[in-house]
């Protein structure tokens, strides 16, 4: 009967043991977690950083006849450009994902030493800075297809986005906004507006599986459900709609890379 005793006493020991071990795990998993809530914050804006290459398609325009005005200018090379972007998801779509409005505003600065032109093809280099600023924009249907994400577990967002772009330019020398006398036509101010359309298709990398801890305190503290890397191929064709004069046609087709926020 004593050895009953003895081995109900071990018993209720460990049972008790157990129980204290499993309490403190849960505890701690608890404080490890930030205590979470079973749900994700209310979802319905996203924020773009945009980064990408820029060449304008100045030299495009076929009321130029083959010459390069941009190219003798500035050259072929790329320029950089920042942009940012904010969307609305207005409206969820099931298993399918999120449709909304967006608009975007970018800035890129184009400078090189003046070019002059002189008889027998002959140029030099001047002390003057010639510059071109563009400063895109575009409003914009954004559908982001995150049904890999939400319904099977894979971090990759496909998009497209359409609609309207418009840019302003300057085109400026050391002195000041460019000036070009026609003689009867008046002087020409080298600064103006471009309107066209705006296409582009992407995708991206939700970075919340990769650390779901920070991920999780991130939306606690400030809202955010997700941050992507992405990457893109954009569209913006300026020049000018039909509608438009001989605009100078500063859009481009290029690719874009930059981190995005869903909140």
């Amino acid at each position: 009967m004593r050895k009953l005793r003895s081995a109900l006493s071990v018993a209720v020991a460990v049972a008790l043991g157990v129980a204290a071990r499993s309490a403190g795990a849960q505890e701690r998993q608890e404080l490890l977690m930030g205590k979470h809530q079973a749900f994700e914050s209310p979802q319905l804006f996203a924020l773009e950083l945009r980064f990408l290459p820029y060449l304008p398609d100045v030299d495009s325009d076929p009321a130029l006849h083959g010459a390069r005005p941009y190219n003798a200018a500035f050259g072929s090379a790329q320029r950089f450009m920042a942009a940012v972007e904010f969307d609305w998801q207005a409206i969820r779509i099931p298993h399918v994902g999120s449709l909304g409005p967006g608009i975007a505003i970018g800035y890129t600065n184009i400078s090189d030493p003046a070019q002059f032109a002189m008889a027998h093809n002959l140029s030099f280099t001047s002390g003057e800075t010639t510059t071109l600023e563009i400063v895109p924009m575009y409003a914009v249907a954004v559908l982001r297809a995150d049904v890999l994400w939400r319904d099977v577990g894979i971090p990759l967002v496909p998009y497209v986005k359409a609609g309207i772009g418009y840019a302003l330019w300057r085109a400026s020398n050391t002195l000041g906004t460019a000036h070009y006398n026609t003689g009867a036509n008046g002087d020409i101010v080298g600064e103006g507006s471009t309107l066209g359309t705006q296409l582009a298709v992407g995708i991206g990398f939700n970075l919340n599986v990769l650390d779901e801890y920070s991920a999780r305190n991130f939306d606690d503290e400030a809202g955010v459900n997700g941050t992507y890397i992405f990457g893109e191929l954009m569209r913006s064709d300026l020049t000018g709609l039909g509608i438009q004069k001989s605009p100078l046609r500063v859009g481009d087709s290029t690719w874009v890379a930059g981190l995005a926020f869903e909140f």
